[in-house]
């Protein structure tokens, strides 16, 4: 899997769910400051890096409607991460898995999945989609799905759902959902994803 999405639908505040990026996701391995030099970093609408800081980086989640920023794996594996304000009570995080290998990949989701796990259980997220075939339907957009009714084009690797949200009624009969604790899942994610602890 060299490209694809992974999508977290979670409430406000911005400011908190910025803070829970940097701290849960940096005991994972995947760090707002790039190994080696430190650097943080905003990334433009043209997909240029712009030095920042988490300070500037607060901030401009306070102003802007869509904050694109830089997370790294390691020195030279970056993770594009856009957090957007969907409305007064939705924030959707989005994270590309474009460019990595599938042990990656894997670990990426795996990270990701453990932060929705974590916010499930202290409602402060509702929704994740893993979704491998993003690159190719370029025109469905997930939130139609997730807060809609829309049918996606294919079925994602993976959903889950907070165990407090309405649950969508049209998923097919292969994602019979499963309890895990904070959230119910179902899906077809690689056999070879580590064991999450919930």
């Amino acid at each position: 899997m060299r490209h694809g999405w992974v999508y977290i639908y979670g409430s406000p505040p911005v400011e908190a769910r910025f803070k829970e990026i940097v701290e849960i996701l940096s005991k994972k391995g995947i760090f707002l400051e790039r190994p080696g030099s430190g650097e943080v970093a905003r990334v433009s609408t043209e997909g240029e890096r712009i030095v920042s800081s988490e300070q500037d980086i607060l901030k401009e989640l306070q102003a802007s409607h869509d904050v694109p920023i830089q997370l790294y794996l390691d020195e030279s594996t970056g993770i594009f991460c856009s957090i957007e304000k969907l409305g007064p009570d939705v924030i959707r995080e989005s994270y590309s898995l474009d460019g990595k290998t599938e042990e990656e990949s894997l670990d990426v989701i795996q990270s990701l999945i453990e932060l929705f796990s974590y916010r499930a259980k202290h409602a402060t997220a509702f929704a994740i989609v893993v979704d491998k075939f993003a690159e190719l339907h370029r025109d469905f957009h997930w939130d139609d799905f997730v807060l809609g009714n829309t049918v996606p084009p294919e079925w994602p690797m993976f959903l889950g759902f907070s165990k407090n949200f309405h649950i969508p009624k049209n998923l097919p009969s292969s994602y019979a959902l499963s309890d895990k604790g904070s959230y119910l899942s179902g899906g077809t994610l690689n056999p070879n994803l580590k064991k999450l602890n919930h």
